[in-house]
């Protein structure tokens, strides 16, 4: 007890000690008041963020992110395997990507607009489907298969399909090798 008298009869300790414990206290709440406008700011613009999206859907507007995507219609008719077709034009383009890991070129349709897809292949004279019923959001790329590292070149198309049956069908694309590495591993075909 002479002990704990004896540091306070020490006018400089005293000091000392009350300048640390009002700096401290003063710290803690200068940091709790600068806290409060972010946290303000914060809820502020969450408000705005909801109010804005059922602002949206109230118009009509459908929201820009869909929760849950819609699983394709199965196709009701098999898909045309000639070069002639009753089909509309599907406007697209392609853009092929070799690999940096391996030899093989990703092949990526570009289409104008979303819904389910068919991808087929040219063999020969004839198409054969090597995906059906692909949904596409319409942005991102259709993946629509790959050149393998000993091949040279492959032959595609993508047929669109609505309702259950297949309404466009875009050009047929031929990614060549030797033209995707002569323009260093990226080449978009039109």
């Amino acid at each position: 007890m002479k002990k704990i008298k004896g540091i306070f009869k020490n006018k400089l300790v005293l000091l000392f000690v009350g300048a640390l414990i009002i700096g401290f206290g003063g710290a803690v709440l200068y940091l709790s008041q600068t806290d409060k406008p972010k946290k303000e700011e914060n809820k502020q613009e969450e408000t705005k963020k909801d109010e804005g999206a059922e602002n949206q859907t109230e118009k009509g507007n459908l929201p820009t992110e869909q929760s849950t995507p819609k699983a394709p219609a199965p196709v009701q008719e098999k898909a045309p395997t000639g070069n002639l077709t009753s089909l509309g034009n599907l406007v697209s383009s392609v853009t092929a990507q070799k690999s940096v890991s391996d030899d093989s070129i990703a092949i990526l349709f570009y289409l104008e607009s979303a819904g389910a897809f068919t991808v087929q292949e040219k063999v020969g004279s004839a198409w054969q489907t090597t995906m059906e019923n692909v949904s596409y959001a319409g942005r991102g790329g259709l993946q629509a298969g790959t050149l393998a590292s000993g091949q040279a070149s492959k032959t595609l198309r993508v047929l669109k399909i609505e309702n259950g049956k297949y309404t466009a069908v875009t050009k047929e694309f031929t990614v060549n090798r030797a033209e995707v590495e002569a323009a260093l591993g990226i080449k978009t075909y039109n």
